[in-house]
């Protein structure tokens, strides 16, 4: 089974135990039932050992009441197992369980959270969100990488209905302008098909984008221009963000980054080689809590003696590692010297080397600062300063752009093109407007008619009545189709995608705002695979709460965009 690799991984003690003789030794007599498991219900090594070799969950009962550490693969097995059940009690109490081991993790909140939405418990959100889960800092980085490349993927999608309505909404004129044939009836159909050969004939759409949007940058207008812009823009800079921000690697398990935040946080027994000096201060703290006080008592010295690096955490550290080896007045010494800080620790740990010492006043004096300074711990050992978030941070960051193939430096420079030809002074003249139709006529099929330009279709008609008052009926009616004709493909724009009829009606602000919400609910849904899942991520399925959230928002974006398209002007 799938879980049997997370045992592996369970901790250095578990694996001891299965490798020994007692193991095999303690399974026999409880196979033989000369013995009862309820004489080992204290004992999480040897309740997981039988639930393991024997899928017998009765053990749980007594695994919920064991105070133990965190456990990240126990948590994982729990909920590999609440997935593949089909009874939603069972996997309640498999997800209860897995918490019960790893309060922190994400994948049990948002287990949790889609059990409750699928099963429409309040009580089960609201314990969800009651878990500490923002504090670790896998899940800060799970939750900050995937909505930054969620806004990309966004601001990216909005750009691409802003150049694609846009298109809609100039395809007349650019047909016109494009076409090399005489001027006729026809006038524009070579060019619309010119218009097309980016699509039919290079079957790319990121370059038939790239095509369009500098033609479209030819012809926008100032306003239009500044919307670009500010797509362009942002995708640029938070695509950098993702090249700088080196996230990828930490989130795929693949990076030393990862390695030591397994240690730290996981107790994963890793054997890395630190290189940076950051390395080196979060190594000696996962060192000394794996056991190994020589390795850890080597670097805290060399920090500390050599570097001169009096940091509180590195003082505090190696002075508990003095006590282990029971050099205690070394340690008073670095503990009154990390009274500096407003840290607690140091004058928790002095005041357990004072009743060491069986010196109980004093004892009691530090024991108090330490809670004045908001430290309080039943703990009867010192008290580790463990490596902050900002430490891994830190560490993330890299000078060397590394985007681990999530983001193509040519697609940015060809971006940055597109943006300086915006601000190029060159636009394509346009073409006159019939006051009455409103399609595009050159100069040398326009008609003009008092101080007013028109095609010879409409002029002809207009010319045919012989009679001012049904002139003026005509011209009414025409631009009445001209009007309903634009609303009625405004509203098939906006049904298809909320916002795009705003835009196609020069609405362009809120149009943008619209469809950057709308594009939002889609992403996740349609482009699942651009998203990155840490290192052993097993959770339920997430569609509930995805569809959930998106229908909440999409119904919105509808609503909103159909009162503002169908009883709004026409423009910014």
């Amino acid at each position: 089974m799938l879980f049997l690799a997370f045992l592996l991984s369970f901790n250095t003690e578990y694996q001891n135990f299965i490798s020994s003789p007692q193991s095999e030794s303690i399974f026999v007599l409880l196979m033989r039932d000369k013995t009862k498991i309820t004489e080992y219900k204290n004992d999480p090594i040897i309740l997981w050992f039988w639930r393991s070799r024997t899928n017998n969950t009765d053990v749980d009962s007594f695994l919920k009441n064991i105070s133990i550490p965190r456990n990240f693969y126990l948590a994982g097995v729990l909920r590999w197992e609440a997935k593949e059940s089909n009874d939603i009690n069972e996997k309640y109490n498999k997800i209860k369980l897995a918490i019960h081991f790893d309060s922190l993790s994400i994948e049990n909140f948002f287990s949790l959270f889609t059990l409750g939405l699928s099963t429409r418990r309040i009580d089960l959100i609201k314990e969800a969100l009651s878990l500490p889960v923002l504090s670790d800092f896998r899940n800060q980085i799970f939750l900050l990488g995937n909505f930054v490349i969620l806004l990309i993927l966004a601001i990216f999608f909005t750009a691409v209905v802003f150049i694609l309505i846009k298109l809609v909404h100039y395809l007349p004129v650019l047909s016109h302008k494009l076409d090399p044939l005489p001027h006729n009836v026809l006038k524009g159909t070579v060019g619309f098909a010119l218009l097309l050969v980016p699509i039919l004939v290079l079957r790319n759409f990121y370059i038939a984008l790239v095509i369009y949007s500098v033609l479209l940058t030819l012809i926008f207008n100032s306003r239009e221009k500044v919307w670009l812009r500010i797509n362009l823009i942002l995708i640029i800079v938070f695509s950098l963000l993702v090249s700088i921000f080196n996230f990828v690697p930490f989130l795929r398990g693949t990076d030393k980054t990862y390695y030591l935040y397994q240690m730290v946080a996981l107790d994963g027994d890793i054997r890395i080689n630190a290189e940076t000096q950051k390395e080196k201060e979060v190594l000696a703290y996962a060192l000394k809590k794996q056991g190994f006080y020589e390795r850890a008592m080597e670097l805290y010295e060399d920090f500390y003696y050599n570097q001169n690096m009096h940091r509180v955490d590195i003082i505090n550290n190696l002075a508990n590692i003095y006590t282990i080896y029971d050099e205690d007045e070394r340690a008073e010494e670095l503990y009154r010297k990390a009274l500096f800080s407003d840290r607690g620790e140091p004058y928790f740990n002095l005041a357990l080397l004072k009743l060491k010492k069986i010196e109980y006043l004093p004892a009691g004096m530090f024991m108090e600062e330490a809670r004045k300074r908001g430290f309080v711990s039943a703990s009867k050992d010192p008290i580790d300063i463990a490596p902050d978030t900002k430490d891994f941070y830190s560490l993330l960051m890299t000078k060397k752009l590394n985007s681990s193939g999530m983001v193509k430096i040519p697609s940015i420079l060809i971006l940055l093109i597109i943006f300086f030809i915006t601000f190029v002074p060159f636009k394509i003249p346009l073409p006159y407007f019939c006051s009455v139709c409103g399609r595009p006529v050159c100069k040398v099929c326009a008609e003009e008619k008092e101080e007013e330009f028109y095609c010879r279709q409409c002029l002809n008609k207009l010319n045919a009545t012989q009679n001012e008052e049904i002139e003026t009926e005509m011209k009414e009616s025409l631009t009445k189709y001209k009007r309903w004709s634009k609303k009625i493909i405004s509203i098939i724009l906006n049904i298809l995608l909320p916002g795009a009829g705003l835009i196609y009606k020069n609405r362009n602000f809120l149009g943008l705002i619209i469809s950057f919400f709308t594009v939002l609910v889609y992403i996740p849904i349609l482009f699942r695979s651009y998203f990155i899942k840490p290192s052993g991520w097993i959770c339920l399925s997430l569609e509930p709460i995805l569809f959930s959230i998106g229908a909440i928002i999409l119904l919105l974006c509808y609503i909103i965009s159909f009162l503002t398209l169908l009883g709004g002007a026409d423009a910014d």
